[in-house]
């Protein structure tokens, strides 16, 4: 029944862990539209200042998409943000269109206009506020549900083991 109940537990956590990577997400994404409309900074300025300020998995990840720039060996930029920002996100519990949203933002650097840059990576911001919303508006009730559903089933193979 403890089994149970735990695995129960666990998947509550999960749950509870994807609405707090969001966020964090979401804090990342306006703090770089911030920093590209009105700080005047570059990427790579960003990733440096990231690497110094952010919470693990991202600020290991912004400091090696900062450091392969600095190399210049001739690899772009959108190839080095997916790889190091896709394998910092590989363990945590976010669906694939969600690890997108953060993965995607070299694509909207193309434009020379700051402002526009910082208009399309709100865009992002829109669609990822959608997918917190739906998130929390779910967690109460699934954690319930979950919660339920995994103790009935220790109850259940309590009995069937007797």
């Amino acid at each position: 029944m403890a089994g149970c109940s735990g695995l129960g537990l666990n998947r509550v956590m999960e749950k509870k862990q994807r609405i707090r990577e969001l966020r964090e997400i979401r804090r990342m994404v306006i703090r770089i539209q911030s920093e590209m409309a009105y700080g005047k900074r570059t990427l790579p300025e960003i990733c440096l200042l990231f690497g110094q300020c952010m919470e693990e998995p991202y600020r290991t990840a912004f400091l090696s998409i900062y450091r392969k720039l600095e190399e210049n060996d001739g690899t772009d930029l959108s190839s080095i943000w997916a790889e190091q920002i896709g394998e910092c996100m590989k363990e945590l519990p976010l669906w694939e269109e969600e690890k997108d949203i953060l993965q995607n933002i070299p694509e909207y650097l193309g434009i020379l206009d700051e402002k526009q840059q910082a208009a399309d990576i709100g865009q992002s911001l829109d669609f990822l506020s959608a997918h917190i919303a739906k998130a929390e508006s779910g967690y109460e009730n699934q954690a319930k549900v979950t919660m339920s559903i995994s103790v009935m089933a220790g109850i259940f193979l309590v009995i069937l083991l007797l």
